[in-house]
């Protein structure tokens, strides 16, 4: 009897863990599940300023499955939402390629944006909102994750990777001159951290910074009021 209890404490455990560890796609009955590797809350960004010379860009958004793995492609959707954008279709952006899929014997996939400069942004920022849409092959994923938003940009603005961790220890107080600056010399614009979603491992990413803080010491730079620009990265 006692070994009973507890081999039932062991599964009403094991249930518990699963249904914990599937919180926000609760209510599907699918056994995939599809979302975007970021969260609403956190943006893709595309901005021409870094390269003027540019006239369009790529986006590209990453999806990631819960699923088993399957021998053959599963195609998915998306749809842009109009309503909720100030980014217009055609005029800002345009799909790459509307066939999308996880390939077979994989489970993340990629949709490639097309962005576009133009008048419209001249100055300026848009977003575009896109939200999953489920069909025969995936229901909708972690709730937070359901849709992405991209923002395309001409101008110059602090990345969402200059966090307080960059204010304090790192690249420093932001500002557009210190910013076209680290992009002029260093040739390096996005400083996302893989665990953020980005390419860069941390290591990677100080180097760079002390690297411009290398460049400012050998040609000392002012900020727009006159202060001296700083980098307080230690190294």
């Amino acid at each position: 009897m006692k070994g009973i209890h507890i081999l039932i404490g062991l599964l009403g455990s094991a249930l518990c863990w699963t249904a914990c560890s599937e919180e926000g796609i609760q209510g599907y009955s699918s056994n995939a599940y599809i979302y975007f590797n970021k969260s609403i809350n956190d943006s893709t960004e595309f901005s021409f300023a870094y390269e003027p010379e540019l006239t369009e860009g790529t986006v590209t958004l990453k999806l990631n499955t819960i699923s088993k793995l399957e021998n053959y492609d599963r195609a998915f959707s998306i749809k842009f939402l109009a309503d909720e954008s100030t980014a217009k279709e055609g005029r800002d952006f345009a799909y790459s390629d509307k066939d999308w899929v996880v390939k077979a014997n994989d489970s993340i996939a990629y949709i490639n944006i097309m962005v576009k400069k133009n008048a419209a942004i001249s100055g300026t920022s848009v977003r575009a909102f896109f939200e999953i849409v489920p069909n025969e092959n995936f229901d909708l994923g972690l709730i937070k994750n359901r849709k992405a938003k991209v923002v395309i940009a001409d101008k110059l603005s602090q990345p969402a990777w200059w966090n307080d961790w960059h204010l304090s220890s790192g690249l420093g107080v932001y500002s557009d001159k210190k910013y076209a600056l680290f992009i002029q010399e260093i040739g390096v614009y996005d400083l996302t951290l893989k665990d953020d979603g980005g390419s860069l491992d941390y290591y990677t990413m100080r180097g760079y910074v002390k690297l411009f803080k290398y460049w400012l010491l050998e040609h000392p730079q002012t900020e727009a009021d006159g202060s001296e620009m700083r980098v307080p990265i230690i190294g």
